[in-house]
């Protein structure tokens, strides 16, 4: 019992320093008239950027990669093609992500507030797998383990914001493994070689 209270102490320590060590990218999307807009993007360490926009349904309806590292990113976006309705915008720097959704109207282009997503953070040593996410829009989650031949073992994790989680690994025999935590709205996975 004490290793669970040590291992979730520490669990949360390093939820703090992950934190106030990711990248934290600024996106602004300012309409320019009723179907273009301006879109910025910039972030302290030059990086990579991926941008996409997906309507309401799901559907990718652009996407964006830069080829090399940037620090900053501008360009005036024509909407005029887009059909009315509600868009999220998605930019990805290294684990971090800003979205953003906003409206095409035949009055203009409306823009919501901005959200901050970090990716969850995975390691595995000595048998035991670690696991912190920043569950901010509080959805309810799962975790399931995999290897060659299908599931091995699953956990709900419920709805918390602070996810911070341990496990025993050393019954699972030697191999490769998927980790996945699981949302309605997102999957993450980690390989771990055991």
């Amino acid at each position: 019992m004490k290793t669970i209270k040590l291992l979730s102490t520490v669990l949360a320590v390093a939820i703090v320093a992950i934190a106030t060590a990711v990248e934290k990218p600024k996106m602004n999307l300012v309409p320019l008239s009723a179907d273009r807009a301006v879109i910025t993007i910039q972030n302290e360490n030059a990086s990579l950027f991926e941008l996409s926009i997906h309507a309401e349904n799901g559907e990718l309806v652009y996407y964006k990669q830069t080829t090399k590292p940037l620090n900053s990113y501008q360009k005036i976006y024509d909407f005029a093609n887009l059909e009315n309705g509600n868009y999220t915008m998605d930019v990805r720097v290294n684990d971090t992500r800003i979205l953003k959704d906003f409206e095409v109207a035949s009055k203009g282009i409306f823009v919501g507030e901005s959200k901050l997503r970090i990716d969850p953070y995975f390691a595995f040593a000595g048998d035991v797998l670690k696991l912190t996410y920043l569950n901010f829009d509080q959805e309810s989650l799962s975790l399931n383990i995999y290897d060659e031949n299908g599931l091995v073992y699953e956990s709900k994790l419920g709805k918390d914001f602070n996810v911070a989680a341990g496990y025993d690994l050393s019954s699972l025999r030697e191999g490769e493994y998927e980790v996945v935590l699981s949302s309605l709205n997102n999957d993450f996975s980690f390989s771990l070689v055991k």
